[in-house]
């Protein structure tokens, strides 16, 4: 099967319709976005679709890319204005609602898995990563829908997500989002049980892997309350300090008990695994799982958690697909952050689904500059 047929076949369609790949996309955003009249809409489709999916492979504005697209057609543009096709576009994304965006990409989303599923991607259970996915924003700190972050390239603002992604890299999907306004134990602690139930539609989760930001009581508890095996990796504090002291051994494992000294106070009792630092010498990897854990499987344990970091590959292929865009609408950055986590989708399926061919078996079927070329090129239906 080639990489043409497997994008516009309709039997291999991701969508299952008619439509492109893309078009699945666009499907959400130009019905919901209140098109009425049919001319308007066949016009404007075909139009919208291009710019968008130019605008998240090439990381540009719309306004660039629409432009663009003006001059191909030998059409005159105005330098000094913005281009009306992009003003229409967002125009109507400014009047979509955040619960129509996230129905619609939900349904592109369970088409995108059902094709999976055909895979047998899914036929064992999974282990996945938590993360959170900051966007960031550069402008005030009264706008809504933005959160507070760590001071990171000039600014400490983010439109933020939670993410729970697969961590195997043949099926890489990001199964699940959601926008947070703020990153503390209470916000999160909702946006895991939702995730988590939302995941359970699709995948068995094995084992749920999560950087330090997830290391905090409360989050620990929500896991268990989930009846999920997880694995965090521990920020060495002054307990864990104490710990290491007490220990001789460059490996162990051991019963720790992590605290929450802000009111209220909790406890919540962990087993701490503790294995040399790959890369820095007298330094210690550590990682707290609610699972028991043998000293033999320390290092297997830390292993796998290192292959976690596989999701930052996922981070960055999303950021990949991410248009670049001023706008402060979180109607506007819901929808282009939930678009490139389909673009994001959409290749990791058409890579399992060519992943016979694959000559280098390191690498994906299909480059991301390759799956581009043949997106913004496929004919339109």
């Amino acid at each position: 099967m080639s990489l043409s047929s497997l994008v516009t076949n309709q039997q291999y369609d991701p969508c299952n319709r008619g439509e492109t790949a893309v078009s699945c996309c666009f499907f959400a955003a130009v019905h919901a976005a209140g098109f009425r009249d049919k001319a308007e809409w066949q016009v404007s489709e075909r139009d919208f679709q291009k710019v968008l999916a130019r605008s998240a492979f090439d990381g540009e504005f719309v306004h660039t890319t629409a432009k663009e697209l003006q001059l191909a057609r030998g059409a005159d543009i105005d330098l000094q204005q913005r281009s009306p096709l992009a003003k229409s576009l967002l125009y109507h994304l400014r009047h979509l609602t955040p619960d129509a965006i996230d129905t619609q990409f939900d349904g592109v989303r369970t088409a995108t898995f059902a094709h999976a599923r055909r895979q047998r991607a899914f036929a064992r259970p999974v282990d996945v990563a938590l993360d959170i996915h900051e966007w960031l924003y550069y402008g005030s700190t009264e706008t809504p829908h933005v959160c507070a972050i760590n001071p990171d390239r000039g600014t400490n603002l983010a439109y933020a997500f939670v993410t729970l992604c697969i961590v195997d890299p043949a099926v890489r999907f990001t199964l699940a989002w959601e926008s947070i306004e703020a990153n503390d134990s209470r916000t999160l602690r909702e946006s895991i049980r939702r995730l988590i139930t939302t995941v359970r539609q699709f995948v068995r989760i094995n084992r749920v892997y999560c950087d330090r930001s997830f290391y905090r009581v409360e989050l620990v508890e929500t896991l268990v309350e989930l009846d999920v095996e997880f694995v965090i990796r521990a920020p060495k504090t002054s307990g864990v300090k104490r710990v290491l002291d007490a220990h001789d051994e460059s490996t162990f494992v051991t019963t720790y008990e992590m605290v929450q000294k802000s009111p209220p106070t909790k406890r919540a009792s962990v087993t701490l695994v503790v294995v040399p630092h790959r890369t820095r010498d007298d330094d210690s990897f550590c990682l707290v799982t609610n699972r028991e854990v043998s000293v033999e499987y320390a290092e297997p344990l830390a292993e796998a958690y290192r292959r976690r970091w596989g999701i930052e590959t996922s981070y960055r292929k999303i950021s990949e697909f991410l248009p670049r865009t001023s706008s402060p609408t979180f109607a506007v950055r819901l929808f282009e952050f939930l678009f490139a986590v389909a673009l994001y989708n959409l290749w990791i399926l058409v890579c399992l689904m060519l992943v016979d061919q694959r000559v280098l078996t390191d690498r994906p079927a299909v480059s991301t500059a390759l799956f581009r070329l043949f997106i913004v090129s496929v004919p339109e239906g």
